[in-house]
């Protein structure tokens, strides 16, 4: 299997009280929507969290407050308006019973496509990409490696 760099995600992270939450979404888009995803999980367990309210606001140009659907235990997904090279302030709001949890995910953007028709741009494009996703995946396992030995001890 070979990256590209339309696989390229970006990934935000948030652990609150109760829940603990990553966001993903493409780097780049080519429609108008932008599929973001969202895991959630309890922060003390690491467990799915199904049936849960949660919302993403999305704060840049204009302000998102978007109802992601539950996809299965603990991944829901939206579909967002993201204009490329925008800034988005991301905050999740999640809802389960009395429980309740705002995280800020800090800021979310899609890069601008860049013409990677040249052997230089496509080669270079590539190359980043791959070593910006190896580096994410490395992270984000590392995380999700500490929280479940978290929750063993």
């Amino acid at each position: 299997m070979s990256a590209t760099v339309q696989d390229a995600q970006h990934v935000r992270a948030a652990t609150g009280d109760v829940f603990e939450v990553v966001l993903r979404h493409p780097e780049h888009s080519e429609t108008p929507k932008t599929r973001v995803r969202i895991w959630v999980a309890e922060t003390e367990t690491n467990a799915p969290v199904s049936g849960a309210q949660v919302e993403l606001t999305l704060t840049g140009s204009t302000v998102q407050k978007l109802s992601p659907r539950m996809l299965s235990a603990g991944a829901y997904e939206a579909e967002a308006l993201l204009e490329p090279e925008t800034e988005w302030a991301a905050v999740v709001t999640v809802t389960r019973g009395n429980d309740v949890d705002v995280l800020a995910l800090g800021t979310v953007h899609l890069e601008q496509d860049h013409d990677t028709s040249s052997a230089a741009g496509a080669t270079g494009g590539w190359r980043w990409g791959a070593v910006g996703g190896a580096s994410l995946l490395a992270a984000v396992g590392a995380w999700w490696s500490s929280r479940r030995k978290k929750v063993r001890t």
